[in-house]
């Protein structure tokens, strides 16, 4: 809803600055026209350019070739009612406003779109009604003319402006569909990605103190992936050996002291890791080797189901 207050407010502004230019064409002076005929090529521009850049964000050339267009269509029209000098200054304007607003567009992190694309619709609502007031001061009977007596009536400006400013905070964030929609399709994919991995592969984690394993009991089943990862937060090295448990190890990040079966092993403040594949159900006990550590009570269960 927000992104279509805002769109309808710069046609608005951009249909008013073109029907002025286009009913008092003769009155304006030629370097007005033309400065005016840039400048909105180049605010359309660069608005448009942006936005298509953020939609087509994996189509640079695609956006640019949008955003050229959008940009070098809004100078020309500005322009076309003063002279075809005025209309070519527009269009060549317009055009490097849509080529650097397609590359704002795709280089923009999702999470700075919303107030990337405020700040420019902003910039091109204000600079409009300062382009179209200076233009209106061009002609003979702009006193006549409601807008310029608007613009001057303290108190209009002073609703009006706060009116407008209590819209633009107010509005909702700017969403576009293409981008909520990748977005949405790649956090599926992502949690898809890791649902799979997590029936794929059971990942314990397991900490040692001193003297204590922290859980003291875990649980796997037969003949699924495991990793153990174990962190050693004690002052003194520590390790895990589990006898008598028949498994398959794929990998390993801990040398093996010539042990049996299954240890792993870490320094303080170190953390290692081991994976494997148990072949048989059972309740297995693991402990630390380290002298003394097993009597002082370092010592845990592992059950194979």
């Amino acid at each position: 809803m927000s992104l279509v207050i805002l769109i309808t407010t710069v046609i608005f502004t951009f249909s008013l600055t073109f029907f002025y230019i286009n009913k008092h064409n003769r009155e304006i002076k030629a370097m007005t026209g033309m400065m005016a005929a840039m400048s909105m090529g180049m605010l359309i521009g660069l608005l448009g350019g942006t936005i298509v850049g953020i939609y087509f964000a994996e189509n640079l050339y695609l956006s640019t070739i949008i955003g050229l267009g959008i940009g070098m269509i809004a100078g020309a029209i500005i322009g076309l009612p003063l002279s075809l000098l005025a209309s070519i200054e527009g269009m060549l304007s317009g055009l490097m406003g849509g080529m650097m607003g397609a590359m704002l567009g795709a280089m923009i992190s999702s999470e700075n779109i919303d107030s990337i694309i405020k700040i420019l619709f902003l910039i091109e609502i204000v600079f409009n009604l300062i382009i179209l007031y200076l233009i209106a001061n061009e002609s003979k009977d702009r006193k006549e003319w409601f807008f310029v007596k608007w613009l001057k009536n303290p108190m209009i400006s002073a609703i009006a402006i706060m009116s407008f400013f209590f819209l633009f905070n107010t509005a909702g964030p700017i969403t576009l569909s293409k981008t909520l929609n990748d977005n949405s399709s790649h956090e599926q994919h992502n949690v898809q990605n890791e649902s799979a991995k997590k029936k794929e592969m059971n990942v314990i984690q397991i900490g040692a103190t001193d003297n204590k394993y922290n859980p003291v009991d875990f649980q796997i089943k037969n003949r699924q992936q495991v990793t153990i990862n174990f962190k050693n937060t004690g002052t003194v090295e520590h390790d895990i050996q589990i006898d008598g448990l028949e498994a398959e190890i794929t990998n390993i990040e801990s040398h093996q002291h010539g042990a049996e079966g299954i240890h792993i092993h870490a320094k303080p403040g170190k953390q290692s890791s081991i994976t494997f594949k148990a072949l048989e159900t059972g309740v297995f006990q693991y402990y630390c080797t380290i002298p003394g550590h097993k009597e002082s009570g370092m010592i845990g269960s592992l059950s194979v189901i």
